[in-house]
C-alpha cells in the first residue's frame, strides 16, 4: 500500500529535502559549495567512478552492488530543511546553477530535483556511503560510528560524514591528506584557507604541527569545522570565517599554507601569499582540475613561487609550491 508523506516522516520528526544535482566531476565542487552557502546539512558525492576504484580494490563490501558503466556523471546530494526557506532555496539553487552554465563551468546536464526523507533516513544515507579509510601510509579517516583500533604509528582521524568537504574519499582532498604526511615538521605553523570540514587542519595537528589555523569563508562550513576539532580533541587548532588569509593580518607567516579549492581561488591566494607565507614557506594546492594546471603554475612563477612537485589523480592535481627564500616580508 502506498504511504503518504505524513506516514514516511512519521510523528514529530524533522523533514529533510533531499537535493540531488547531476553534474560532472568538476562541477561537483562547485554544486557543493552553492548547496553548503544554501544551509545544507551535509553533502554527498556520488561518483561511480569512485565506487569501481574501491570495489575493485576491495576497500567496500558492496557484494550487491554493480560495477557503475557511466563514470562521467556525478551526482552530488544535500539535505535542507523542508521549513520556510525551502521553496526560495531551491529557485535560487536553479538560478546559480544556471549562471555557471551562462560562464560556461563544467556543470554538465545541472539537472535538479529533491525528494523528502525523515530524519532518521537521512542519517542512514550517510553510513551506506561512507567507511573507514587508510590514506597514506599513516593516516586513517574514520566515521564515528565505526569501530577502528590503529596500528602502529597511525593517526586517527574522526570525521562525522554530515561534515560536507573532506571525509578523505575524495582525490582532492586524498592527495592533500598523503602530501601532508611528507610535508608537516614539528611545531611548524600551518594556515588550512577553505577548511571545509576541518579535515586538513586536524590530520595537520596530529602530524605534528605546531599551531594550525583554519579557515572558511561559508560560516556553515566553520561550524562543522569546530564541531570536528572538538572531537577530535585538537586543541592547537582554530578556526575562523575569513575571505582567504584576510583573518592572519598582524600574525606570523606559516611555514605551510594548504588550500584544497579551486583553481581561480588559488590563483587569487598569490596576491596574499608574500604577506602570510614564511620566506622558503611551502603551499600546499589542490583541487585543481588537470586543464588549470597550466594556469596555476603560471601564476605561481609570475608571483616569484616555483612548483617543486605535482601528483595527479583522475582528473585532479595537488601541486606542491615553494616561496623563493628571496622573497621578502
Amino acid at each position: 500500500m502506498e504511504k503518504n508523506l505524513e506516514e514516511v516522516i512519521g510523528g514529530d520528526g524533522m523533514r529533510w529535502a533531499q537535493v540531488s544535482v547531476v553534474t560532472t566531476h568538476e562541477g561537483a565542487d562547485l554544486i557543493g559549495n552553492i548547496l553548503m552557502e544554501l544551509g545544507a546539512a551535509g553533502t554527498e558525492i556520488d561518483d561511480p567512478s569512485l565506487v569501481n576504484e574501491y570495489i575493485d580494490a576491495g576497500l567496500w563490501d558492496y557484494t550487491d552492488l554493480p560495477r557503475a558503466e557511466d563514470t562521467d556523471t556525478v551526482t552530488v546530494r544535500a539535505y535542507l530543511p523542508e521549513d520556510a526557506r525551502l521553496e526560495g532555496s531551491l529557485l535560487t539553487l536553479a538560478e546559480r546553477v544556471e549562471n555557471l552554465r551562462g560562464v560556461d563551468a563544467p556543470i554538465g546536464a545541472g539537472t535538479i530535483s529533491h525528494t523528502f526523507v525523515a530524519d532518521e533516513d537521512w542519517a542512514e544515507t550517510w553510513k551506506a556511503y561512507i567507511h573507514t579509510e587508510k590514506i597514506g601510509r599513516r593516516i586513517v579517516v574514520r566515521p564515528t560510528w565505526e569501530e577502528y583500533t590503529p596500528q602502529g604509528d597511525e593517526i586517527v582521524i574522526d570525521l562525522d560524514p554530515g561534515a560536507a568537504f573532506g571525509t578523505g574519499a575524495h582525490a582532492t582532498t586524498a592527495m592533500c591528506l598523503r602530501w601532508l604526511e611528507h610535508i608537516v615538521c614539528p611545531q611548524m605553523r600551518v594556515y588550512d584557507v577553505g577548511c571545509g570540514s576541518g579535515i586538513l587542519a586536524i590530520a595537520a595537528s596530529k602530524l605534528g604541527a605546531g599551531e594550525v589555523i583554519a579557515m572558511d569563508y561559508d560560516p556553515v562550513a566553520v561550524s562543522v569545522a569546530e564541531e570536528n576539532i572538538r572531537a577530535n580533541n585538537v586543541t592547537n587548532v582554530a578556526v575562523f570565517e575569513s575571505d582567504l588569509l584576510s583573518i592572519c593580518a598582524g600574525t606570523e607567516p606559516a611555514e605551510l599554507i594548504t588550500a584544497n579549492i579551486i583553481a581561480d581561488i588559488i590563483i587569487r591566494l598569490f596576491d596574499q601569499l608574500d604577506r602570510h607565507l614564511a620566506p622558503g614557506g611551502i603551499l600546499l594546492a589542490s583541487g585543481i582540475i588537470d586543464d588549470r594546471i597550466v594556469d596555476v603554475e603560471r601564476a605561481a612563477t609570475e608571483h616569484g613561487y616555483t612548483v617543486l612537485d605535482m601528483t595527479c589523480e583522475k582528473e585532479w592535481a595537488a601541486m606542491i609550491i615553494r616561496r623563493s627564500s628571496e622573497l621578502k616580508l
